[in-house]
């Protein structure tokens, strides 16, 4: 908009000839209506103010401003002062100052139009594009000059192109998913434990999948930087070797997220409903937000916390806790690439009496992403934890170590544009001191996902 700007100072202060006169009438005009004030007064104030208008006729406006701005506890609420004081401001890139100023002399001055073009301008530059707007509106409504008419359509023009990216969007997506699970249920591999043996229901069992996911995200911007998201997704897993484990989900979510500079940081809540063999399981959930820094053009820091509530049904209520996570990370980005480390401290809360489900842990997740030029990526995550439980199980400590590597490839605009296909293969490993919950997994998948805008 520097066009704009310029066209707007040639316009006002291009006609020497008429400025000095304007200012100098509503100086005298002042100078009428306060009677208190001596001839040497007007006669300092009207040096000062020349030297600001020349001073602006030269685009030297910082130094208009840094000379007016020394006289506002004396001047302020004269019109000639308010009105150079604030154009002064505004080409110095002090739009608040400058809104301040001149919302003084429109309130007294409504007429005055070249004050509320500036006001409207001041707005603008602030951001604040629908005052701008309505005071531009006022200038029309005035039946302006055709230059200053021009002009004012191409502020408004602006404007509304602002206003366009504000307008909410929704996106739907699709996902088919189909692979190999060589531990659906997560179990050891060992059927017996102390005295007991376990039913084929505890043991590890292999099955292909088959897996379906349908999800929607409405994101409406509340300005340049801030947006609030709503999200929403259904998933369901179907394991024909073990369909005692299939897992089912339904998850919402909103958040409101604001990006101010080198700072960006986001609130949300989320609740899940989960089931397994389409009978309702646990429900989960969580406040949580986030705060990333973007130290220079290379490295970022970020940071989360999570609050949640596991809640599980029936005779599963023991394991019911209120969990916390925080996470502290360091990114490293380029223009192809995505590092990042993040180390992670947890803790959950029993409910019930007699649970043996509370614990602390803390963990180190590691992952890089490099991105290509047509939108794919290859992507690699490692992760490892440690938990520690509060109370014995069948009279054993226990802890928990828990390790996982996935590694994969995604191809953008395959087999159609609109399309994703994501080939990965993870594999997860729990070590622990109670040999009932060891067990590893390998599990190899392609998913192909539909986005519908």
């Amino acid at each position: 908009m520097n066009h704009i700007r310029d066209l707007i100072s040639r316009l006002w202060r291009g006609s020497s000839h008429l400025l000095p006169a304007v200012v100098l009438s509503v100086v005298v005009l002042f100078t009428g209506l306060n009677g208190s004030v001596s001839a040497s007064e007007v006669g300092d104030r009207e040096k000062v103010l020349e030297e600001a208008k020349a001073l602006l006729r030269k685009n030297n406006a910082q130094d208009a401003y840094d000379l007016l701005s020394r006289h506002e506890e004396d001047w302020a609420g004269g019109d000639a002062y308010d009105y150079l004081l604030g154009v002064a401001a505004l080409d110095s890139k002090n739009s608040g100052e400058a809104i301040f100023s001149l919302q003084r002399l429109v309130v007294r001055r409504p007429a005055f139009s070249g004050a509320r073009l500036e006001l409207a301008r001041a707005y603008y530059d602030a951001g604040d594009n629908e005052l701008a707007r309505i005071e531009f509106e006022r200038l029309l409504d005035e039946d302006p000059p055709e230059n200053v008419r021009k002009t004012v359509d191409s502020y408004m023009e602006a404007i509304n192109t602002k206003a366009r990216t504000y307008i909410a969007s929704t996106q739907y997506y699709i996902d088919f998913g189909a692979g190999y699970d060589s531990n659906a249920p997560a179990a050891t591999d060992d059927n017996q434990f102390l005295t007991f043996t376990l039913g084929s229901n505890n043991l590890e069992q292999s099955s292909a999948f088959g897996q379906v996911t349908l999800g929607a995200l409405w994101n409406k911007p509340m300005s340049a930087k801030s947006q609030f998201m709503v999200s929403a997704n259904i998933m369901h897993r179907s394991n024909p070797s073990a369909h005692f484990v299939d897992p089912s989900s339904a998850t919402l979510g909103a958040s409101w997220s604001r990006k101010s500079g080198a700072h960006m940081t986001n609130l949300g809540v989320t609740a899940t409903a989960s089931y397994l063999d389409r009978e309702s399981n646990k429900q989960d959930y969580a406040v949580n937000g986030s705060y990333l820094y973007k130290m220079n053009d290379s490295w970022r820091f970020n940071s989360f916390v999570r609050y949640g509530a596991l809640r599980f049904e029936d005779q599963l209520e023991i394991q019911d806790v209120d969990q916390l996570m925080v996470g502290l990370g360091l990114e490293q980005f380029s223009d192809n690439s995505l590092f990042n480390v993040t180390v992670l401290s947890t803790s959950d809360e029993v409910q019930e009496t007699g649970s043996k489900f509370g614990n602390d842990g803390y963990g180190l997740q590691l992952s890089n992403t490099w991105y290509f030029d047509d939108g794919s990526r290859n992507f690699v995550n490692l992760s490892g934890s440690r938990t520690d439980y509060d109370e014995p199980f069948f009279g054993l400590e226990r802890e928990d170590d828990i390790y996982s590597f996935t590694v994969g490839r995604s191809w953008a605009g395959f087999p159609s544009k609109d399309w994703t296909l994501t080939a990965q293969i993870n594999y997860s490993e729990k070590d622990s001191s109670v040999d009932l919950y060891d067990y590893n997994r390998w599990e190899v998948g392609v998913f192909l996902r539909r986005i519908f805008n």
